[in-house]
């Protein structure tokens, strides 16, 4: 069974002053995980003119380049990119990424840890796939309270020992 960091919709739209303080660290677990023969994949969220993001919440961004490009300082990195248009990462491309890989654990970092990370999370747990969020390499463009609630709502549904710091990831893998 494999491992692999997933990198949650690291792309310029969402990467606003507050967030971009998370960019050295998964920069750092990326490199690790890389070093050590791990799998390192993206997500993109892709948004559209009749989504309910739009209808529901009026909220309209993401639709277009440069807002959906994955970040320049991730962009040597980048091997695959799984495109989605909802909070999940497991669109079916990336299902079945997961099974012929035999991923039986799931490294979240990225944005926004109140929506796609939490999402994505649960969605694994349910799978039977472990999830492990890396709390300081997480964040929301919606600050610092709207991390906050992720990480609580994250160790209520899947457990507090699945919300761990990059530093005791790192420690692991020495």
């Amino acid at each position: 069974m494999s491992e692999i960091l997933l990198v949650v919709d690291m792309q310029n739209g969402f990467m606003s002053e507050q967030c971009r303080h998370i960019i050295p660290t998964v920069i750092k677990l990326i490199e690790r995980f890389l070093a050590i023969g791990k799998l390192v994949e993206f997500t993109r969220f892709i948004n559209t003119a009749d989504s309910n993001y739009v209808k529901l919440i009026q909220w309209s961004r993401l639709i277009n380049e440069p807002e959906t490009s994955i970040i320049d300082e991730l962009q040597p990195y980048i091997n695959n990119i799984f495109d989605k248009h909802y909070y999940s990462a497991f669109t079916g491309n990336f299902s079945a990424f997961i099974f012929l890989n035999q991923i039986s654990k799931i490294y979240l970092c990225g944005v926004e840890t109140d929506s796609c990370i939490l999402k994505t999370a649960i969605d694994s747990f349910e799978r039977g796939i472990e999830p492990v969020i890396i709390e300081d390499a997480c964040f929301s463009d919606g600050g610092q309270q709207a991390h906050d609630a992720g990480i609580f709502l994250l160790k209520r549904n899947i457990g507090k020992n699945q919300i761990q710091m990059a530093d005791e990831i790192l420690e692991k893998m020495l």
